[in-house]
């Protein structure tokens, strides 16, 4: 199992529909520990949460499937 560094900083970002389908502007929710953004993403309704990735310090962007897949761990704080 691969160690998660839950309290690393990341950002929750939406997507902006209002462009092409080759092209979409994100704009920034909120900023915080990757576990909260995590536990904030897993909790919303499926239609919005299809809408957002987490963007993790280092480099990473996360999927809404990548997170859902986080939020099942057992070491989730």
């Amino acid at each position: 199992m691969d160690t998660v560094d839950w309290d690393a900083p990341a950002t929750l970002h939406e997507r902006d529909d209002a462009g092409s389908d080759m092209h979409f502007h994100f704009r920034t929710l909120r900023q915080g520990p990757l576990g909260a953004l995590v536990r904030e993403v897993a909790g919303l309704p499926t239609a919005e949460r299809a809408r957002v990735v987490i963007d993790v310090a280092g480099g990473a962007t996360l999927s809404v499937g990548e997170i859902l897949d986080l939020a099942q761990r057992e070491d989730l704080p």
